[in-house]
Formats: C-alpha cells, sequence, structure tokens
C-alpha cells in the first residue's frame, strides 16, 4: 500500500524507507500553499498588550514602585517612550568587487532595462 500511496504523490524514491510513510501520516495536517495558518484570526478578547497595560494601570503606587524596581531603565524608557530611532546615515565610497563573467550578466540586465523603458 505505501508503494501504492508514493506512486499516486510521486515521491518514491525521495525519503528512507519508513519516513515516507510517517510523511504520509502527517500530509493532511501540513499547511497548503496559500493557506492560512490563522483562519479564523486573532481570539476574542483582549491582548497580552492590553491586558499588561490594564494590570499596570490598577496597581498601586506601591505595587507600580516594586515591578518596576526589576527592570533595566533601558525598558522602563521603551515602555514610558516606545523605541528610539535608530537612523543610520552613511557616506564615503563603497567597493564591490565582481566576478568578470557577473559584470556582463549586469550590462545585459541594465541594457534590457534602459531599452524597455
Amino acid at each position: 500500500m505505501e508503494e501504492e500511496e508514493l506512486k499516486n504523490t510521486g515521491e518514491q524514491g525521495k525519503y528512507k524507507p519508513g519516513i515516507a510513510k510517517r510523511i504520509e501520516a502527517i500530509r493532511p495536517y501540513m499547511y497548503k500553499k496559500g493557506q492560512s495558518g490563522n483562519p479564523s484570526g486573532r481570539p476574542k478578547g483582549i491582548s497580552l498588550k492590553e491586558y499588561a497595560k490594564l494590570k499596570f494601570v490598577t496597581m498601586t503606587d506601591e505595587e507600580k514602585e516594586e515591578f518596576l524596581d526589576g527592570l533595566s531603565k533601558d525598558i522602563i524608557w521603551e515602555m514610558g517612550e516606545g523605541r528610539p530611532d535608530s537612523k543610520t546615515e552613511m557616506s564615503g565610497d563603497m567597493t564591490i568587487n565582481i566576478a568578470p563573467e557577473d559584470k556582463e550578466k549586469i550590462k545585459n540586465v541594465i541594457r534590457n532595462e534602459s531599452t524597455n523603458h
């Protein structure tokens, strides 16, 4: 029977004996191309982020201090202000080494793109 199943899937000889049988056993549960991994969407109710905000708002000042004592200053800053922007600006020259055979391919692509536009 295993041999017949493998003929139908076109995977004969692709896997070691015994593995093909296990793969066929789980095939109905594997994701299919174009299929959503979460077809019913986000679960109802509040998110963990919303829950944490609500919990923090309902804490007493003493509870908040105790909670914050266990966190680094960076984490506390990010909680209040968000992550700082990390805009990196660079200037200068950059050298890229390209193999001679690839240079011709690149030139051809550039020529083709310039003639198509």
